[in-house]
């Protein structure tokens, strides 16, 4: 019985492992134009996203890869566009973005904008007249909006007042509330021109990042499985919903629209503080974090963290059998040292 329960704690324990592991972020389709397919369920790598997304415009790519999420029905019907919306703080929406919408779980192993970087410089290779429509808006930083990259594409865009609404959870009080809801108006305010029809096709690629950055500082504030970022969540999935479709419509379906969401900002590379740090600098590629962390951290924690946990456990239920052991007919040991014995010998 004692055994028995010693493998239910580690089955559980080894289950929990599973589903809070370092690799729980997610990388989702909202919409996919009929040239593109994706399915299955294997793992992405976010340092393959730059080359999903050429691959999807039809560009030419640079590393080869075993992931078959994405197949390419119709090389000559590739999508006029990319939206990718990067969301920081939690590792997955879940259904807040529809359930019809296609998954696929993924390992952080790149720095965020690196994506961006390497798909602007392969479209720009391409493209070498520069009529394309690149954006890339941090929606965390209001005076983005104001940038002529943002206003050359969606015209002008005014910063709007977070509207009073009677929310279940969050409260204009919280700093942390506060902020996600303002840069969820600037996204519905980005979702308010792409509908008003500024975007005309024009058979010409274009990308668009954006990335929404308040989550991650509500999340830590409230707790990842609070009350309050569960509502955050949905108002967020309903309004990616109706950015997918504003996109879809000024498209006409040729379009692909993603999202990223993770929760490791925490482990990415602070370049900025590398080339400003002569120790860091001196290593181009390591990834180091704001308070001097390894980006192998996490990884390496939650190892010693769950194999210490499983340890303990398991020590706890085998010393648990021992004591509760019958020497006369359970052990070995006891029969084999017993007085009777040695005395036949």
């Amino acid at each position: 019985m004692a055994v028995t329960m010693a493998l239910l704690w580690i089955s559980l324990i080894l289950s929990v492992i599973g589903s809070n592991g370092v690799y729980g972020d997610e990388f989702s389709i909202l919409h996919t134009p009929s040239s593109l397919k994706f399915s299955g369920s294997s793992e992405a790598s976010e340092s393959l996203l730059k080359e999903v997304f050429s691959a999807a415009l039809g560009l030419s790519v640079e590393q080869n890869s075993e992931w078959n999420g994405l197949y390419i029905a119709d090389p000559f019907k590739t999508p006029e566009a990319i939206v990718e919306v990067y969301v920081d703080g939690v590792s997955t929406l879940g259904d807040s973005i529809g359930l019809k919408s296609k998954t696929f779980p993924l390992k952080a192993d790149e720095y965020e904008p690196d994506t961006f970087a390497n798909v602007r410089h392969r479209i720009e290779q391409r493209f070498t007249k520069g009529a394309n429509k690149i954006v890339d808006v941090n929606l965390s930083d209001a005076d983005k909006l104001a940038s002529p990259q943002v206003t050359n594409v969606f015209g002008e865009i005014k910063e709007t007042k977070v509207p009073k609404k009677s929310y279940s959870h969050l409260k204009y009080s919280v700093e942390e509330h506060y902020q996600f809801l303002a840069e969820l108006e600037r996204l519905k305010a980005i979702t308010e021109k792409v509908q008003s029809g500024v975007i005309v096709p024009d058979n010409i690629v274009d990308f668009y990042n954006f990335r929404f950055s308040s989550l991650h500082a509500l999340s830590d504030y409230n707790g990842i499985n609070s009350l309050q970022t569960k509502e955050a969540k949905k108002l967020l999935g309903e309004a990616l919903l109706e950015l997918s479709n504003a996109f879809k419509k000024a498209y006409d379906g040729s379009v692909l629209v993603t999202v990223v969401s993770t929760d490791v900002v925490h482990t990415r590379r602070i370049r900025s503080a590398q080339n400003e740090n002569p120790e860091t600098a001196a290593v181009p590629d390591a990834e180091v974090d704001n308070d001097g962390y390894n980006a192998d951290y996490p990884a390496i924690f939650n190892i010693i963290l769950w194999f210490g946990v499983v340890f303990a456990f398991t020590l706890i239920a085998i010393v648990y059998a021992i004591m509760d052991m019958d020497p006369g007919r359970d052990s070995i040991i006891y029969r084999m040292t017993s007085t009777r014995m040695k005395k036949d010998n």
